[in-house]
């Protein structure tokens, strides 16, 4: 067992806005993480479990690279049969593929806002992007990410 790894409480909320601005109803989950402290920043671990409209349950692995420097840079990494990566740094375009069991879409970001907070115990993500797919607008999304250790007062 890696003895750099923290166990972390990580909340996360995302919500995305249409091209008219409408805000979609967000969705929240509470989940059991790992954090790593790195020399620039963190990594957090994390699964995301939900249950769709059929009542089957969704798990997806996540890995957050966080790097707190000047800009700051978060990237994500989904594993499993519906994975991506993704890149954010302020005012900079990514430009990648989600992969799928039916085949990969292509989708592009452009990061609007990118907050980084690290602390050795807790911190905090803040994310807002334009999403494309297949060269489309999409939407405009919304994702911010709180953990701290189990037992930590930041908590």
């Amino acid at each position: 067992m890696d003895m750099n790894l923290i166990p972390v409480l990580v909340t996360l909320s995302s919500y995305s806005r249409g091209e008219r601005g409408e805000k979609e109803q967000p969705v929240k989950l509470m989940c059991r993480g790992k954090l790593r402290p790195t020399k620039d920043g963190c990594m957090l671990r994390y699964q995301e479990i939900q249950q769709d409209d059929s009542g089957e349950t969704n798990v997806q692995d996540v890995i957050l690279n966080i790097q707190t420097g000047d800009p700051c840079r978060v990237t994500m990494t989904r594993l499993g049969d519906y994975g991506t990566t993704m890149v954010f740094v302020k005012d900079r375009r990514f430009e990648g593929a989600y992969h799928t069991p039916f085949g990969d879409l292509m989708l592009a970001l452009y990061a609007m806002q990118v907050q980084c907070r690290v602390e050795e115990d807790h911190g905090s993500i803040h994310l807002e992007y334009q999403l494309d797919m297949q060269g489309s607008y999409s939407a405009v999304q919304c994702i911010d990410v709180s953990f701290c250790a189990e037992g930590s007062e930041a908590c």
